[in-house]
């Protein structure tokens, strides 16, 4: 089991647009086989910038996760509004 805090920046006014693309993929993902967690949170300390918390069982589960149909079109949707790319963090429990 491993938790993946992944940062994502967009332009300030793309917040909306970023909104929309993120319930399906929340909704979905949670849905996922092993998947213990699933969630996105703004940092209101630094606007344009969201935190990706998840929490996987094994490494086979966020790699289907990776290629599923819902991730791939949030990635699609997602990458003309980002200012960075995306950096992600694996942690072990």
């Amino acid at each position: 089991m491993f938790q993946i805090i992944a940062l994502l920046s967009v332009r300030k006014e793309e917040t909306e647009k970023l909104e929309a693309l993120l319930k399906p993929l929340l909704e979905a993902s949670r849905r996922d086989a092993g998947c213990l967690g699933y969630d996105c949170r703004a940092d209101v300390l630094n606007p344009g910038t969201w935190l990706f918390f998840e929490k996987w069982q094994d490494d086979a589960s966020l790699e289907k996760h990776m290629v599923a149909p819902h991730f791939k079109a949030f990635e699609q949707g997602v990458a003309p509004l980002l200012t960075a790319p995306l950096t992600i963090h694996k942690v072990m429990e």
